[in-house]
């Protein structure tokens, strides 16, 4: 987590920023113990400073999450030691959070270790499966994860389709299931409910189920569930 920098006077420009809060992984790829109160231009050669200044200006501006992928040669890849590497800055108030991904292209003759996740599954194995669940989008079924630190919510595009395409999913589901939402978010209660959709969020019913995820330091963290349509109306 960093938080920026901002020049003294009538316009306060983002110059740098400051490490907020870093965890292990962090501080080893940063190649510093103690990384928290340190500066992108103390940690970093100038060159990936750059880069990560304009990402991370870019993400606090607009409020709005930057992608960045790129592959050897690259800043990114030579701070991460990897031949490829997918970073992702998210605006958390008046921060943001970066995190990443090393080794987020594969192939035939890339020369890396294939990134290996839970369940001893790849993550480009994991890739495709959320490439699977986006194909029984016409059977009616969607999945999404709710990130509770960003408040950003991922969901495939079953769930798009469910809520209607263009409306705001995330609205529309948290309205639709309200009072289990709160007792989830609140006490961690799991959610499986049945609900009647307004025509305007789709009108279906359908069966919604939810469970929390904690971080190891175990604070709730993430917020990931299904919605499967159960019946349709005309």
């Amino acid at each position: 987590m960093w938080t920026p920098i901002r020049r003294e006077g009538d316009l306060p420009d983002v110059v740098d920023y400051r490490v907020k809060m870093g965890n292990k992984p962090a501080s080893d790829v940063l190649g510093a113990d103690q990384v928290v109160g340190l500066t992108l231009g103390q940690l970093l050669p100038e060159d990936t400073a750059v880069l990560l200044r304009r990402l991370f200006t870019q993400a606090f501006r607009t409020g709005e999450p930057v992608e960045h992928v790129a592959a050897a040669p690259d800043p990114l890849t030579d701070l991460a030691r990897t031949h490829s590497v997918s970073v992702r800055i998210t605006p958390v108030g008046e921060s943001v959070l970066c995190t990443w991904l090393p080794g987020w292209l594969a192939g035939d003759g890339a020369g890396e270790r294939r990134q290996i996740a839970r369940g001893g599954s790849s993550a480009a194995d994991r890739l495709e499966f959320a490439d699977a669940v986006d194909a029984v989008a016409d059977a009616g079924f969607g999945v999404f994860s709710l990130d509770l630190m960003s408040g950003r919510m991922i969901m495939s595009s079953g769930l798009h389709r469910i809520f209607g395409e263009g409306s705001d999913v995330q609205s529309g589901l948290e309205s639709a299931v309200s009072g289990e939402w709160r007792a989830l978010l609140l006490r961690g209660e799991p959610m499986d409910v049945e609900v009647r959709l307004a025509p305007e969020h789709g009108g279906h019913r359908i069966r919604v189920v939810g469970r929390m995820a904690c971080a190891p330091d175990g604070l709730p963290a993430v917020v990931r569930g299904s919605c499967c349509v159960l019946e349709s109306y005309s």
